[in-house]
């Protein structure tokens, strides 16, 4: 999910993926997808479907870790910082979600629209709520 403020910096929240079990908050889109789908495979390339309302109880939420950093968006015009937010737990998506959520992007964003970039000297912070404190780069928790 990305949110533009109106000073026009961005903030971006994201969860990542393993291929698996279908996740069903994407399988309220499914139809929706499809039929997008099938307009591009028509030709029109600028097609759009409203996707109408949709229920986020779906949505898992039981994540106590969450990782923060600043960089870019990662399509362009790849605008600078960028206030990252990746959930911590890696949810599954079956391979034909994966495929529908593909199959309407051209050619140059099927897979990822920019390589990774080194970090540059960026801290990525983790944070976890049963620790009271926020972890730092690749420094080892201490044993209790």
């Amino acid at each position: 999910m990305v949110h533009q403020a109106k000073d026009g910096s961005f903030a971006v929240v994201a969860s990542l993926f393993k291929i698996g079990s279908e996740e069903p908050f994407l399988s309220q889109m499914k139809d929706k997808l499809v039929k997008l789908k099938e307009e591009r495979i028509k030709g029109n390339q600028t097609a759009q479907v409203e996707v109408g309302k949709i229920d986020t109880r779906h949505i898992e939420r039981k994540t106590r870790k969450y990782f923060r950093y600043v960089g870019s968006l990662t399509t362009p015009p790849c605008s600078e910082n960028v206030s990252w937010t990746i959930l911590g737990k890696v949810r599954s998506m079956s391979k034909e979600q994966v495929e529908l959520l593909r199959s309407p992007l051209d050619k140059p964003f099927k897979n990822n629209s920019r390589p990774c970039q080194p970090l540059n000297g960026r801290r990525v912070e983790m944070f976890h709520d049963r620790v009271d404190k926020k972890e730092t780069g690749n420094k080892k928790k201490k044993p209790n």
